[in-house]
């Protein structure tokens, strides 16, 4: 019998192992595959209403990559691990170390071919149905489903750069162990290198210490400081679980009874816990940034209606000038005033914009609005003294924080005078839609605006806001009306002074609606709610295959051990029941503290708009999505415990 004989036939009864290599491998390229028919949608890119998506998706897209990595170097270590005594008895048959690589580059070369077809095929299948429930959940039917080469070319990069990676680190290893190891290899237990209670204790006290110090610096945390607390965070989170049983078993030795009771399955679980650091830490952070970004984006989603209310006053808004936007009235009523969505009111605000180069060569903007009309717009009686002005902050009182430089009194240049005026009062409410990004307003009394007008170098424009009966029907309307302002605003001359210089001239004369605001919100918060929900599946999936891998690994290990302790007098009921508490904490350890943690983070966010007492809709989104992972988790354990239950006892 010829060794290729030899290999083939042992592979023949060995089927298993290749084929949940093989799935894994499939299962990783498919997940892959099917994120990238969204990410990389053409459209989805161009879409106005979707502008900034694709950063967004940055955040699922760098969690699926990681996850994909720690998968499929897992996955391919459990397999070699299975095959090290195999490749043992090859090379005392005779086999050299070339062949032993030849078999290994062959098989996993086979193994990642299949897995490329089969994912793709999956993929290409599996991610049209997905791509149709996202757009239509979100109301974005208009986007077509297609498969480009840059989706085939980033997953196929991805996925051989990982397996390469894997299969090039067996193949090292394999080539340098002698022919002992090598059968030996699945045999051997992992060294545990420290036992330190204190060390666990310490971990507890970072992750506690980085939570606090997250929470009161949230307001003014920089990205750095942000980062810098997570990674602190999760520094101690791998020190606590790696040394989470020395600390509970230390606290139980000094109850003697309840210790020695349960000593075999506290050995048992400290082993289990410093072989799975890596593994119940990749898990909880899994949960824990499944369970925080899919609630974030959830309540985003279902709150998409108030905010968008809340940010635009008006239902309608833009700003128009001499020469941009400046269609006659009647052409606007014609496209707006319907007689199924009637105007119900429109206000012409005035204002005079004055920019003023600083020392460091930037523009500071002053904008000025009479006092007559800041009335009309407020419905207040407000009055102001020469050379005074009111400081009008278009912000949620809630949130909006005054321009400490607006406070302190403003001087302008006239010609070759200097005019300055002082501050009368603070007035911080939003009146105007947010967007215009006329947010800093500075009312002073009609005559200073008449003496502005004639002595200030400046540019006079002037706010529309117009209400209609029914916002929510008028988003064709609002298109009609953008298509008719971007066809007169192309054909007059391009604006190419200093307004124009931070800001494109299309984004300061666009129209600033209530509908646009409430579907765009409502479109990138909903994919990205959706997209977080497919990768909150994988993960969930993922998570189930990495602990039942580790756990089934060892299985023959496992199997002898327990009847060794059968034959000096455990019952079966005793086995069942150690099994269980050792899944149990094995399971759920990770998904409290996940939990936990994602829960945390929703309060440290929270703080910035009072709180999660005033946000009691997130926390309700929270608990529900966690109760449903809770529920999964459950399942799993029970079928991994019957699974192990049946394999131990047969």
């Amino acid at each position: 019998m010829t060794f290729n004989q030899i290999v083939w036939k042992m592979a023949k009864v060995q089927y298993k192992k290749y084929l949940f290599y093989f799935l894994c491998n499939s299962f990783a390229i498919m997940f892959f595959f099917m994120f990238s028919t969204v990410y990389f949608n053409e459209r989805i890119e161009q879409a106005k209403i979707l502008e900034g998506l694709q950063g967004a998706l940055m955040i699922p897209a760098v969690a699926l990559v990681v996850f994909t990595i720690f998968f499929i170097g897992y996955s391919h270590n459990i397999f070699m691990k299975r095959r090290g005594s195999e490749f043992g008895l090859f090379m005392t048959l005779g086999m050299t170390k070339r062949d032993i690589a030849k078999v290994l580059l062959l098989e996993n070369g086979v193994i990642a071919l299949l897995s490329i077809f089969s994912g793709i095929l999956g993929g290409a299948v599996f991610s049209r149905l997905f791509f149709l429930i996202l757009m239509n959940s979100v109301g974005l039917q208009e986007i077509p489903f297609h498969i480009s080469g840059k989706m085939l070319l980033y997953t196929l990069i991805a996925f051989l750069a990982v397996f390469s990676t894997a299969v090039g680190y067996s193949l090292f290893r394999t080539l340098h162990r002698n022919v002992i190891q090598t059968l030996k290899s699945n045999k051997v237990a992992e060294t545990i290198k420290m036992k330190s209670p204190v060390l666990g204790g310490f971990g507890f006290v970072v992750m506690i210490g980085s939570l606090l110090f997250f929470y009161f610096t949230f307001s003014q945390a920089t990205d750095g400081l942000v980062l810098l607390w997570t990674g602190t965070l999760l520094g101690g989170l791998y020190l606590s679980l790696y040394q989470f049983t020395s600390f509970f078993i230390e606290l139980a030795k000094r109850n003697k009874p309840f210790y020695y009771r349960r000593l075999l399955f506290l050995t048992s679980l400290d082993y289990r816990f410093k072989q799975l650091t890596s593994v119940l830490m990749l898990v909880t952070v899994m949960i824990m940034v499944t369970l925080f970004f899919t609630t974030v984006l959830l309540a985003f989603y279902q709150s998409a209606k108030k905010e968008a209310l809340e940010r635009n006053p008006y239902d309608i808004a833009f700003i128009q000038t001499e020469t941009k936007n400046n269609i006659p009235m009647e052409e606007v009523y014609s496209l707006l005033d319907r007689k199924e969505n009637r105007v119900q009111k429109h206000l012409e605000i005035p204002v005079y914009t004055y920019y003023k180069k600083t020392k460091w060569d930037w523009q500071y903007q002053y904008v000025f609005m009479p006092v007559d009309h800041f009335n009309q717009l407020t419905s207040d009686q407000k009055t102001v003294g020469p050379r005074e002005y009111l400081y009008f902050m278009n912000e949620n009182p809630d949130y909006g924080e005054s321009n400490s430089d607006y406070e302190e009194g403003i001087s302008l240049t006239s010609g070759t005078k200097q005019i300055s005026y002082s501050l009368k009062e603070t007035i911080i409410r939003n009146e105007m839609n947010s967007n215009l990004g006329l947010n800093d307003i500075l009312v002073v009394s009609n005559a200073e605006w008449e003496y502005l007008l004639n002595n200030v170098k400046g540019f006079e424009s002037t706010i529309h806001l117009i209400n209609v009966e029914n916002w929510e029907s008028s988003m064709d309307a609002v298109e009609e009306l953008g298509k008719r302002f971007t066809s007169y605003n192309q054909s007059t001359p391009p604006i190419t002074d200093v307004r124009t210089e931070h800001i494109s001239e299309e984004e300061l004369f666009q129209i600033i609606s209530k509908v646009e605001d409430y579907h765009s919100s409502k479109n990138v918060n909903g994919i990205l709610f959706f997209v977080m929900t497919f990768i909150s599946i994988i993960f969930f999936f993922g998570s189930f295959i990495l602990l039942y891998l580790h756990i089934f690994a060892d299985i023959e290990q496992e199997k002898g051990k327990f009847k060794k302790i059968y034959k000096i007098g455990i019952t079966l009921k005793e086995v069942k029941r150690m099994i269980t508490q050792e899944l149990m904490m094995l399971f759920f350890l990770p998904a409290i503290l996940g939990s936990t943690l994602a829960f945390l983070f929703i309060v440290i966010m929270t703080t910035d708009s009072g709180g999660i007492m005033k946000n009691l809709d997130i926390a309700l989104h929270f608990f529900i999505i966690a109760a449903i992972y809770l529920c999964i988790q459950t399942g799993y354990l029970l079928y991994a415990r019957k699974k192990m239950v049946q394999h131990l006892t047969e």
